[in-house]
């Protein structure tokens, strides 16, 4: 290995040695056209080549550009490619001038160095060490891929090496084994957006076509063509991607080293500056120095993305991450962006584009853009289009009268009569044309008229032209249609009666239903029919006195009389036009939006978010994650590692400030549903026998013996010698073998049904017959199932039969552990800090934050399941997985748009909180709800569960806090492992903000649950306001703990006003370390003074706000594996005071003495237990102990809080000092007290001897003179 790389440094010097010595007059030489047209001239040291091909394929000895030489190509379109393949031995040196309209492609293994005087202004350019022999041509047919794959040429391959600048306007690659920048890569373009139209030439959706500088180290890459676009294929080299310079790009910018073998070492280090708006690094090993500065999200487009991602195992990859990266969106511009687009695509409505141009085509193949305008559109082509109707108007009727039927009147099988009807089908009379604008018509004309039409219908049509003549189109509306076609139809009637000269009775016979009599026996046609004898013999009748009468005018005649001429009209759907046309009747059709299709392209609002994922070690050393004014920054870490590879998470010494965005860790295992396959089986003669399935058949869930007595064996009648000298047929055969009990012993899970019984059946007849008959194959291959499906088929296997049971919220496997490390890192401006399910450990040292953020960390657990292994079998206890963080992208994205009085907005994003589709029937509050219940319910309030659900805590879980200073200002701190340590530390929640969402309400303030949790010198405070609706409501607590609390120099600290201050479930231990000195626990519960009741016990029976507690021991019971009630909390070596000053009760706790468990606060001797709460008049039994505890008189209850306020008692009065004694943990809490003192009229004055603790109240109306000593 170290021989190599010496070998490849060499040719890198070697290629620069070369580079420095070029003349400055320097060209390309010796060219040979291998495919496409071009010319090629020099003037002096200026080449210019006239490409005529859209792509060219020019083969070079060698291709230099020197200091004050160019080389300019000029293309025929800027999609045009101009390949150069450099075919000599020497590098390509560009130290002049390089410019071209088009796209140029510049390959040479020996590598391509762009000096510091390089000047490269093109449409796009590749620069590469690997090479194809020449581009093909453009395909002519769609579906050939459009593509050029590059491969390496020579083992020892030169550089890309930039330290000019080089300018794109499409796209800037740079492809080699190592590519370096040391000068500046500019790309001005904009990604362009593809419109996708259906074979109807419909609207069918949009792509992006992205405009990427990319460096990238391979073996190989297949350059797509059509897209313009570059993959690296092939093995992965030893490469290198390096950037000291800037590289800015109006769109993306990708430095990659990613192949398909990730086992060699390829590195991307990065000590410059990368603009884009969106990024990706990609590698086995990356460097991030501590000059590196990385902005995206420059144009604050919607979903703007940084992606740092660490692939392969070599010991030597990893992620080492220091400088600035900074998101450059501004909130409110990407909220624009987005309404922008969803506003383009609105259902029903025309498409547009960025611009705002109506999205059209004229052929259904090509797409326009139009300016809208107030009387319609102006198309690409200049001209008006108006949404108009260019309509053909047609009026139709029966024409002639009634004709021949060849199939006559038939009434019965045997009889037929000849008879006429009229035609099936209506005529066309008139087309008439006309243009319909904003509901006027004009340009009316008569576009044809039928020719042949019969007296009626000629006349309908005369009346119609002459209304059109005088511009009457009175009769385009139905009912003036209808009645001027009942007038004419009348006057012909009585034209004809009069011409015919036909009477009542003779009219009789052209109507209604006609009747024959045929020996004896009257048969009726329905009127439908006209019997033809009946004309026949009414047209001699006629003729008598009207000899010019004739057969037509009398079926004319007859189908008025049975109303059999009604005039219909309508438009022409496929002659007529409808929607934007221009003067000369071209239509143009704008891209109209589906609702499915408005919900495809519709985007949520994503602020920028950096990803940054590693299969071994990531570590972030003096970085600065930042956002710009107005704009919030999003961070997701990901370990990928597998579960034999522990990943490793370290951020030391740095700074996130993340203007409101959230920052994430957390793992890329899967949350895979645990499901349980319950095996079917079924009992026999005391015995268990598997039950199977066949694929592909309608056999479920039989024995092997039920499955081969449902074949239909062929049946074949010959007898055959067997061993005994017996006759014996293979029907009798295949019985016995049914019934064979060794039969029904077998394994058969996954193998082939007909293999098996073929197999099995075989070796069965042969033991029995002197010899195997040849007919067996045969006969078996005829057999089939009951259900009719043959059973020679190769597919169907058997299956066992299996019920599958979700195991609901549970996972069956572990994710793969990782761990995590912050020392020295500062959070500000930032939502949430979050680190997600299944990491091992957690380390945080010296961590500061502060502003509002919510920090939760959790390990994910355990929990207890019933399943069984059979249908017949017992339940049996298993232990499955639970991990609360169901989308980590979500939950870090969640805070970004929190509205008045909600902490986080539910309604912003594709997927809920267990990571499915959401639809958006589904109320907000309801995802807020099970966000609530899963995340936080599942961790604390229902943590502790019944018999079938129990809780526990994943073995080797813990989290360390060491000289951490975490304060939050309306967020909360949620902490789950096994252990947690907190040392020397302070985690410190006040809040004032009033939250009225679903979620926040079921939040702790902080919530610790850990089997064993130890305070070091450490505190844990929470102080909120006396405002409704700002404390965690009952379910949740100020403070929340479960496992088994010590504390050394510590304190717990809770000032709430609603709900519970702090809270256990469970079998919960409160206890100091040594004695009571180390671990002081202080709640002051300020929930508001009670209503005034009416009753006679006035307003201070405090019984009007008892769902206020100081301290809750929760209501669930929890038992052991014995079932053992082991419930509540038990305090040794602690001070624990609890102040209830304004109607709140001090404590929920229960006898427990009696038969019937409930939850209990057991005191120890070691303990001291004090309290205070408001005189109840009506007793709620829940404020009973064991153990020694201490009710305070109202006098010692304000000395307490005078103390903990820093409030010391002295001769005479009260004087502001610090008091030594107290906790540093301690704030100083003002207005705790509410409407303490009694009112005027029941004013009283107690009279203390501090000597024999004894009191006397002097009486409200007595006078009296005290003298007073000191007053304690």
């Amino acid at each position: 290995m170290k021989t190599s790389l010496s070998l490849i440094s060499l040719a890198i010097l070697s290629s620069s040695a070369i580079a420095n010595n070029i003349d400055v007059n320097a060209l390309p030489k010796n060219h040979k056209l291998t495919q496409g047209d071009a010319s090629i001239s020099q003037n002096n040291n200026a080449m210019t080549i006239d490409q005529k091909s859209d792509r060219v394929s020019i083969d070079w000895e060698s291709f230099n550009i020197g200091k004050q030489a160019s080389v300019t190509f000029n293309q025929p379109a800027s999609s045009s490619i101009a390949y150069n393949r450099v075919t000599g031995a020497d590098v390509s040196t560009i130290q002049g001038k390089l410019n071209a309209n088009g796209r140029v492609f510049l390959a040479n293994p020996n590598g391509v160095i762009f000096t510091k005087d390089a000047q490269v202004n093109v449409g796009a350019i590749l620069a590469t060490t690997k090479e194809v022999e020449k581009l093909a041509e453009k395909p002519t047919r769609s579906y050939t891929r459009d593509e050029a794959n590059f491969k390496r040429k020579t083992d020892k391959e030169g550089e890309i090496r930039n330290e000019g600048k080089i300018q794109a306007e499409e796209a800037i690659y740079l492809v080699g084994d190592k590519v370096v920048n040391n000068g500046e890569l500019r790309l001005t373009g904009n990604p362009e957006e593809v419109i996708k139209l259906n074979y109807s030439g419909n609207l069918d959706g949009i792509a992006v076509k992205n405009k990427t500088v990319l460096l990238g180290a391979g073996d190989s890459f297949t350059f797509d063509l059509a897209n313009f676009s570059i993959s690296l294929t092939g093995k992965q080299v030893a490469g290198l991607i390096e950037n000291k310079g800037a590289i800015i790009s109006n769109d993306r910018i990708l430095l990659t080293a990613k192949g398909e073998d990730q086992l060699k070492h390829s590195a991307v280090n990065n000590a410059g500056l990368l603009e884009a708006n969106d990024i990706a690094i990609e590698g086995g090993k990356i460097v991030l120095t501590e000059q590196s500065d990385i902005r995206y999200g420059k144009d604050s487009r919607n979903g703007a993305t940084l992606k740092i991602t660490q692939t392969g195992k070599d010991k030597d990859a990893s992620i080492k991450i220091g400088g600035k990266i900074t998101a450059l969106a501004q909130t409110d511009n990407v909220k624009q962006a987005t309404y922008h687009h969803n506003d383009r695509f609105q259902s029903g409505k025309m498409a547009r584009d960025e611009q705002g141009k109506i999205l059209y085509t004229a052929d259904k193949k090509t797409i326009a853009k139009a300016e809208q305008s107030e009387n319609g559109l102006i198309g690409d082509d200049g001209k008006r289009y108006t949404n108009q109707s260019d309509v053909v108007f047609v009026i139709s009727a029966k024409n002639g009268g009634y004709q021949t039927d060849r199939r006559g009147y038939k009434p019965e099988f045997n009889k037929r009569f000849d008879a006429l009807r009229l035609p099936y089908r209506d005529e066309r009379i008139l087309e008439i044309g006309y243009n319909e604008k904003n509901g006027e018509l004009s340009d009316i004309k008569i576009i044809k008229r039928n020719d042949k039409l019969d007296s009626i219908n000629s006349k309908i049509a005369d009346i119609l032209e002459e209304k059109i003549k005088a511009k009457d189109f009175s009769f385009l509306k139905k009912n003036e249609l209808d009645s001027l076609t009942t007038k004419v139809i009348e006057e012909q009637k009585q034209e004809f009666i009069n011409k015919l000269g036909i009477n009542e009775k003779q009219l009789s016979l052209l109507s209604g239903d006609q009747t024959v009599t045929v020996e004896g026996r009257v048969y009726t046609a329905p009127a439908v029919y006209l019997l033809k004898s009946n004309v026949t013999q009414l047209l001699k009748e006629v003729q008598q006195n009207k000899p010019d009468a004739k057969f037509e005018d009398l079926t004319l005649l007859a189908s008025i009389l049975n109303n059999r001429r009604p005039v219909s009209q309508g438009i022409d759907n496929s002659k007529t036009k409808t929607g934007f046309l221009n003067d000369e009747k071209k239509q143009i059709y704008p891209l109209m939006v589906s609702q499915s299709l408005s919900e495809k392209l519709k985007q949520n609002i994503a602020l920028p978010l950096t990803t940054i994922s590693t299969q071994t070690q990531l570590e972030i050393q003096n970085a600065e994650f930042n956002h710009i004014e107005g704009g919030k920054h999003n961070v997701m870490i990901l370990a990928n590692n597998a579960k034999d590879n522990e990943a490793t998470i370290r951020l030391q010494r740095s700074h996130i400030n993340l203007g409101g965005g959230a920052f994430g860790i957390g793992s890329t295992t899967g949350f895979v549903p645990l499901q349980e396959n319950i095996l079917q089986v079924k009992q026999e003669n005391g015995q268990l026998i598997s039950l199977y399935n066949v694929t592909g058949t309608s056999l479920k869930q039989k024995t092997l013996n039920e499955l081969l007595k449902n074949i239909k064996f062929y049946d074949f009648d010959s007898k055959f010698q067997t061993k005994d000298n017996q006759k014996i047929s293979l029907p009798e055969l295949w019985r016995q073998f049914v019934d064979n009990p060794t039969i029904q012993n077998k394994n058969v899970e996954n193998a082939n049904f007909y293999t098996f019984v073929k197999e099995n059946f075989k070796a069965f007849v042969q033991d029995k017959l002197e010899k195997l008959p040849s007919q067996v194959d045969t006969v078996l291959s005829r057999s089939t199932f009951s259900d009719g499906s043959a059973i020679n088929s190769s597919w169907k296997k058997f299956e066992v039969a299996k019920q599958a049971t979700d195991i609901p919220g549970l996972t069956g496997h572990q994710y793969a552990p990782f761990n995590v490390e912050l020392n020295e890192v500062t959070f500000q401006k930032s939502k949430d800090f979050i680190i997600a399910d299944g990491f091992k450990t957690v380390q945080l040292n010296k961590v500061t934050s502060k502003d509002e953020i919510g920090i939760y960390i959790n390990a994910g657990n355990q929990r207890s399941y019933f399943s069984k292994e059979t249908n017949l079998s017992e339940n049996v206890k298993k232990q499955g997985y639970e991990y609360l963080i169901a989308n980590l992208e979500e939950r870090i994205t969640r805070g970004n748009f929190s509205v008045l009085n909600e902490r986080y907005d539910f309604n912003q994003y594709n997927w809920d909180v267990n990571n499915k589709p959401f639809t958006r029937k589904l109320a907000h509050s309801e995802r807020a709800s099970r966000a609530a219940n899963r995340e936080l319910n599942r961790a604390f309030a229902e943590w502790v569960g019944d018999a079938t659900s129990q809780r526990s805590h994943i073995d080797g879980t813990k989290i360390t806090i060491r000289d951490s200073q975490l304060n939050s200002k309306d967020g909360f701190m949620h902490l789950l492992a096994k252990d947690v340590d907190i040392q020397n530390s302070r985690l410190t929640v006040n809040y004032a903000r009033p939250l009225y969402d679903d979620f926040m309400p079921k939040a702790s303030k902080i919530g610790i649950n850990a089997k064993n949790i130890r305070l070091d010198h450490s505190h844990l405070f929470v102080s909120g306001e006396d405002r409704l609706n700002t404390s965690a409501m009952p379910g949740a607590a100020g403070i929340f703990l479960i496992g088994d609390v010590v504390g050394k120099n510590s304190s717990i600290y809770a000032k709430t006003y609603q709900g519970y201050s702090i809270r256990t479930s469970g079998k919960t231990t409160l206890s100091g370390e040594s004695s009571a000195k180390d671990l002081r626990i202080t709640v002051i519960h300020t929930g508001p003074y009670p209503k005034d009741s009416g009753s006679v016990f006035g307003a201070n029976s405090a019984d009007y706000f008892i769902e206020g507690i100081g301290f809750d021991v929760g209501d669930i019971i929890q038992r052991d594996e014995k079932g053992n009630v082991i419930s509540g909390t038990t305090l040794s070596n602690l001070e624990f005071n609890i102040f209830a000053p304004n109607g709140a009760r001090a404590f929920k706790s229960y006898d427990n003495s009696s038969k019937d468990y409930v939850p209990n606060i057991k005191v120890m001797k070691s303990a001291i237990f004090n309290y205070f709460e408001r005189p109840r008049i009506v007793s709620l039994a829940s404020n009973v102990v064991t153990g020694k505890s201490q009710a305070l008189s109202l006098r010692d209850m304000l000395r307490n809080i005078d103390q903990i306020q820093g409030v010391k008692a002295s001769n005479l009065g009260l004087q502001q000092a610090s008091n030594t004694n107290l906790p540093t943990s301690l704030n100083q809490i003002d207005n705790i007290i509410q409407n303490v003192s009694l009112p005027e009229e029941r004013s009283e004055v107690e009279i203390c001897d501090a000597s024999s603790q004894e009191c006397s109240t002097l009486p409200s109306k007595m006078n009296g003179k005290v003298s007073v000593g000191e007053i304690l």
